[in-house]
């Protein structure tokens, strides 16, 4: 579901096609009685406030995963001999998955029409807008 919601905005969320990058996004999801999950938004900044013990274990972990497959590859450590080897820890070790690379899934997309225009994608700025917008008319009729 995150794979596809990537794919089906690549061209919005990255049409200058700049090399060498990444992006933390945040999903919502509700599960339903049956547990079929739901997707509920995509936050593309996400709240990394670390406000309770899970929230202070989970996000840095999050973000050390994310540079370890968003940077490290760029950078592999150089070769240690095979006694050193054993007293460093993995760190390949990764805990989150990569759901899209544009260098793997640009022969899919390529085939994709182009709509520029994004009908029924609401961008974060237009709905802060209408929020705004919808508490004015609510304080002038009271």
């Amino acid at each position: 579901m995150a794979a596809d919601s990537i794919k089906a905005v690549s061209r919005k969320i990255d049409p200058n096609r700049k090399q060498c990058t990444f992006e933390i996004f945040g999903y919502d999801f509700m599960l339903d009685e049956d547990c079929r999950p739901y997707m509920i938004e995509v936050n593309t900044n996400p709240c990394l406030e670390l406000v309770s013990p899970y929230l202070a274990r989970l996000i840095p972990s999050m973000i050390e995963n994310a540079v370890k497959i968003g940077v490290d590859p760029m950078f592999p450590p150089p070769p240690f001999p095979v006694s050193k080897k054993q007293q460093i820890p993995d760190a390949m070790d990764n805990k989150f998955e990569l759901v899209f690379n544009e260098r793997d899934d640009a022969a899919e997309l390529k085939n994709l029409p182009i709509d520029d225009t994004m009908i029924g994608i609401i961008e974060e700025e237009e709905l802060d807008d209408e929020c705004s917008e919808e508490e004015e008319e609510e304080e002038a009729q009271v």
